[in-house]
């Protein structure tokens, strides 16, 4: 039976359309759907300013993927005071639109307002583009870019590099630091409260459409069964409300 299931699962990716619609999420379109949040974690040190370290809030996993915060503190990764938090994107890339728009969302939640400094890694093509002694003080690979301050919150990689056409310039990472001097100092979530990273300026990391590949990493693997098991059973004609049904432009 379970060799049964496996296989038609498995089959039914194979015929699975790998279609991007854009998604809202926080009132900010997202061109590429669910697929604009990072995908995983590189680095979550609460302790990396000092702490103290938040005692909840602390899976780091908590800040991948779509915005789901309802008002758990399981629903988000807590920096701690003066931590630090570094995202991958797999499936796609952050790019600068260009223009006025703004390109990077970051989505902190919680009762508090809390600010955090951003800064994002350039793929190798874009440090050759960008020196990186103007723009990498600590010379960590990360490109400072400025700060949020608590909520949700935009930035416009074009007002930090200018001049550069749309998608000339690619990241693949982003790191956040809480602001040790702003904010409490003390609780169970101390710290910037991050439920998501967004790319608004975003292009896939694939340049092909592979039929089964649900998230667009140019590969059918068990990541895509999981995408696709997540799904499992439900009748859109039945339940048109459930987020999975994205009705079709």
């Amino acid at each position: 039976m379970q060799r049964l299931l496996l296989l038609t699962l498995t089959m039914t990716i194979a015929l699975s359309c790998s279609c991007v619609h854009a998604e809202t999420y926080g009132g900010i379109e997202f061109p590429n759907g669910d697929l604009s949040f990072a995908d995983a974690v590189l680095r979550y040190d609460p302790l990396y300013g000092g702490g103290p370290a938040p005692t909840a809030g602390t899976d780091p996993q908590a800040a991948l993927g779509i915005p789901d915060w309802v008002g758990n503190d399981d629903e988000h990764a807590t920096l701690g005071r003066g931590g630090l938090l570094e995202l991958l994107f797999v499936d796609n890339y952050l790019v600068n639109s260009g223009g006025e728009g703004h390109d990077l969302h970051i989505f902190e939640v919680g009762p508090d307002v809390e600010d955090t400094y951003v800064a994002i890694r350039p793929t190798a093509e874009t440090a050759l583009i960008l020196d990186p002694a103007t723009y990498d003080a600590n010379e960590d690979g990360f490109y400072e870019i400025g700060k949020v301050y608590g909520s949700t919150s935009s930035i416009d990689i074009d007002a930090i590099f200018p001049g550069y056409l749309a998608g000339e310039l690619v990241f693949d990472a982003v790191q956040l630091i809480d602001d040790y001097n702003e904010g409490g100092s003390s609780g169970s979530t101390v710290g910037a409260d991050i439920d998501a990273v967004g790319a608004i300026g975003s292009i896939r990391s694939c340049d092909y459409s592979l039929m089964g590949d649900l998230n667009g990493d140019c590969r059918v693997d068990l990541l895509d069964l999981a995408k696709m098991a997540s799904n499992w059973l439900i009748d859109c004609k039945q339940t048109p409300g459930d987020p999975a049904c994205v009705p079709l432009d």
